[in-house]
């Protein structure tokens, strides 16, 4: 893969990186530096890259771990709900809804990612189970489950 290759997949996943990022550590600053520790350590590493349609799977799942890394370091945390204003694309707000619900719904980290990946991405439960590295019947127990969590919290059940 070219260099120039490479910057067009980056700023074609830029939205999927930046709310991948923010669903994690909840804070634009943050978001934007794990976003680019993530294309910085995909840059690096691309020779790794063993298929190249798994590079935009792979960019995402690079730049959740640089967020999980860097909200394991700093323990500050801004309210989502002051982030409205600082994206800068124009957000779609069912985006902004479904992350302020999720950040406030109690779920554990692997949930959130699997609804995340599931609802904002379009990932199908097999593709996240191989992406995540997680086992299927996992991804499904924890999709279910939280699912059935938000449905009780929105009064919905």
């Amino acid at each position: 893969m070219t260099e120039n290759e490479f910057v067009s997949k980056v700023n074609a996943q830029n939205k999927k990186l930046y709310l991948s990022a923010l669903s994690v550590v909840k804070n634009t600053a943050d978001a934007e530096d794990a976003v680019a520790s993530a294309v910085a350590y995909a840059w690096e590493k691309l020779a790794d890259l063993r298929d190249e349609s798994c590079f935009d799977a792979w960019l995402v799942k690079i730049t959740y771990r640089e967020a999980v890394n860097i909200k394991k370091k700093s323990r500050a945390y801004e309210d989502i709900s002051e982030l409205y204003d600082a994206f800068s694309y124009e957000p779609d707000t069912h985006d902004l809804e479904f992350l302020d619900i999720l950040s406030s719904s109690g779920l554990d980290g692997k949930s959130r990612l699997i609804l995340t990946m599931k609802f904002m991405y379009g990932y199908t439960l097999q593709e996240i189970a191989q992406t995540a590295r997680i086992p299927l019947s996992t991804v499904k127990t924890k999709y279910y489950r939280s699912l059935d969590k938000l449905a009780g919290k929105l009064g919905l059940k």
